[in-house]
């Protein structure tokens, strides 16, 4: 008989199906295989996260010039609504620029 060795916990629970369902056994072997299999990988590298940094800040940078002349010639709503946005890119660009883990924090509110 061959055995296939599993090196992911998802792959594991893919394999055995539903955890309520395994022996202390299968239980412990799960729990073996989250302290030594390797972290997933992460959804971004941080030179990603780093370019999309300085695309938000570039278009946080272009709302901020387009608010500025909106206002000027009185248009005080829609240049409102830039400067909200240009906050919220902002906020994005602070948030890539330290990594993926605290980005998706920032995207879920945690």
């Amino acid at each position: 008989m061959t055995r296939t060795l599993t090196l992911t916990t998802d792959a594991f629970r893919d394999q055995h199906g539903d955890p309520a369902t395994w022996s202390s056994a299968t239980l412990d072997s799960y729990l073996v295989i989250g302290e030594i299999a390797p972290p997933p990988p992460l959804r971004y590298t941080h030179r990603q996260m780093q370019r999309m940094s300085v695309s938000y800040a570039r278009s946080a940078a272009a709302k901020d010039e387009l608010a500025d002349q909106l206002a000027a010639e009185g248009y005080d709503i829609a240049a409102g609504t830039l400067r909200r946005g240009a906050r919220e890119a902002r906020e994005h660009a602070e948030a890539a620029g330290l990594g993926w883990p605290h980005y998706e924090a920032f995207l879920n509110g945690w």
